[in-house]
């Protein structure tokens, strides 16, 4: 009877820690990203399990519009998004101001090539050799 007794607290002790060590910390992740998913606003910075950042512009019972760069705008479902940001988190920012281009054009290394360039060089009799099939000399003795 002893030996069954003790069987039957290691399965108790077994599936006790398997509840603390395994079941419970993820059930608590989970609240965690629910309680964040719930407290989500427009204008948030966010990041999504891709790594990708973004506002959030609209929400959705399902669904966020996040703008990953001024004007760039994607649809992703609200659990994708993993992390919301602080302004330390951010190491760039952006602005809604239109990025100042310089119209000047930059010389490209393909502007000046000839047809020259492409011509190979004749092969030269040091690199035939008697293994070379191609040398008809040798065929011919």
């Amino acid at each position: 009877m002893g030996d069954m007794g003790s069987t039957v607290l290691m399965l108790v002790l077994m599936g006790a820690a398997f509840y603390f060590l395994l079941i419970r910390p993820q059930q608590k992740r989970a609240k965690k990203q629910q309680e964040m998913t719930n407290s989500l606003q427009p204008g948030t910075r966010v990041m999504l399990s891709s790594g990708v950042f973004g506002t959030i512009r609209h929400l959705g019972e399902r669904q966020a519009i996040i703008e990953i760069a001024p004007g760039i705008e994607m649809t992703v479902v609200k659990q994708a998004v993993v992390k919301t940001l602080t302004a330390e988190d951010d190491e760039f920012e952006y602005s809604d101001e239109p990025a100042v281009i310089d119209d000047e054009p930059t010389e490209s290394p393909f502007d000046n090539i000839q047809p020259s360039d492409f011509i190979d060089p004749k092969p030269s009799d040091s690199r035939a050799t008697d293994d070379d099939p191609t040398d008809q000399s040798s065929t011919q003795k």
